[in-house]
């Protein structure tokens, strides 16, 4: 059982529209403030969050009880310049729960958190040798492929910058699904934890095992 909350800014358009055409340099120090404050607040809890429009963000909450992930909702929401919503979502995948978010389920807890940590190889040397627009490009194409295979396995896919991607996954196992056949060589940890943000620290355990030998493929933490 997979468990995810969304968090929503109500009448963020509205807002930044009031602040008039020379506006974008405070909206840009906003979503950076509030970015900042989601991942302390989530983290801290156990949760593992991310951001989808900067309107909306994300964070998996398996095994975290409902108050704990309200409070850190109003820990954001006192730095929102707008109102702020959550809902939670509960099903056989991530991706389940995020389409369920809103139905009566938020108290249903078990099961394992799942979560893969990626990176695409040698992006350090090809960066040094064109520049960062050519990776940055493939980063893209390869967040939108996964994003769409992600649908079918059940998945989360989400940038976290520089060459790295995190996924939501249902289990362990279900990377191989997501990432056979990829048109660019990738490293992937995984970790399993009966918290989120422990899995990814797992996953990120086992990427750097795979960094440090210098492999591709997919090292699993659990």
């Amino acid at each position: 059982m997979h468990k995810v909350a969304l968090i929503s800014l109500k009448g963020y358009r509205e807002w930044t529209e009031s602040l008039g055409p020379r506006r974008e340099h405070i909206i840009q120090q906003t979503q950076a403030k509030l970015q900042a404050d989601l991942w302390r607040t989530f983290t801290a809890i156990g949760a593992l969050p991310h951001h989808f429009r900067h309107d909306f963000f994300i964070a998996l909450t398996t095994n975290i009880d409902e108050v704990s992930v309200t409070r850190a909702v109003e820990k954001i929401a006192r730095k929102s310049p707008v109102p702020v919503e959550h809902c939670t979502g509960v099903g056989d995948t991530p991706y389940e729960a995020y389409l369920n978010c809103g139905e009566d389920r938020a108290k249903e807890q078990g099961g394992l958190a799942a979560v893969a940590h990626m990176d695409v190889v040698n992006s350090s040397e090809v960066t040094k040798s064109n520049g960062p627009l050519k990776i940055y490009l493939e980063i893209l194409d390869l967040l939108n492929n996964l994003a769409r295979r992600c649908r079918n396995v059940g998945c989360l896919a989400f940038y976290l910058g520089g060459d790295n991607i995190a996924l939501f996954l249902p289990n362990a196992e279900s990377i191989r699904e997501a990432v056979d056949g990829l048109s660019v060589p990738v490293r992937v940890g995984v970790g399993v934890a009966k918290r989120p943000y422990n899995a990814f620290v797992k996953a990120t355990r086992g990427l750097d095992h795979l960094r440090s030998l210098g492999k591709i493929g997919v090292k699993i933490v659990r």
